[in-house]
């Protein structure tokens, strides 16, 4: 273990002349641990610098602690206390408004979704008949009704006759 060594024995060489050493404490710090922990202090500093020059603090009418009641302090207190009142309000309907659009966003999503698998299927339907179409058709003809049947399925429209399909007019 250290040992108990006062300062004035120490001398002013030595490496740890401001440190006394028990053994049980923690070890005298480096350079560069004091460097790393005195720059940590500064941009703690200038964080509460920056916050307490940019928050505002808003300081009511009050009064001392050895003034009575005077006659408008009841009309200062009911403006202080309806002005809290409002902001505890707009702070709910904010709340709820926020509350509101998040869950008509989580409907619309799941609606979306929904959507999109209903027309997934029904496009998934139509490739399959489609398919089945031109499967029944191409084997039976032979070259001469698949030039045929090419050139109608080049044109995407659906105003076409698909079977089992009415038309849209």
């Amino acid at each position: 273990m250290g040992e108990i060594v006062p300062v004035s024995k120490q001398g002013p060489g030595s490496e740890n002349a401001l440190a006394i050493t028990l053994g049980l404490g923690p070890r005298p710090l480096t350079q560069e641990e004091y460097e790393e922990r005195l720059k940590g202090a500064q941009e703690l500093e200038e964080k509460l610098k920056y916050i307490q020059e940019t928050v505002p603090t808003k300081v009511y009418n009050t009064s001392s602690s050895s003034a009575g009641a005077g006659s408008g302090d009841f009309h200062q207190y009911r403006i202080v206390r309806r002005a809290e009142q409002d902001r505890v309000r707009r702070m709910e309907s904010d709340w709820e408004k926020k509350k509101q659009e998040d869950e008509y966003k989580r409907k619309m999503g799941e609606w979306e979704k929904a959507a999109e698998e209903k027309t997934a299927k029904k496009r998934a339907k139509r490739q399959k008949q489609k398919e089945k179409k031109k499967a029944k058709k191409g084997p039976a003809a032979g070259p001469a009704a698949e030039g045929a049947a090419g050139s109608k399925e080049g044109s995407d429209s659906d105003s076409g006759s698909d079977e089992g399909q009415p038309a849209l007019d």
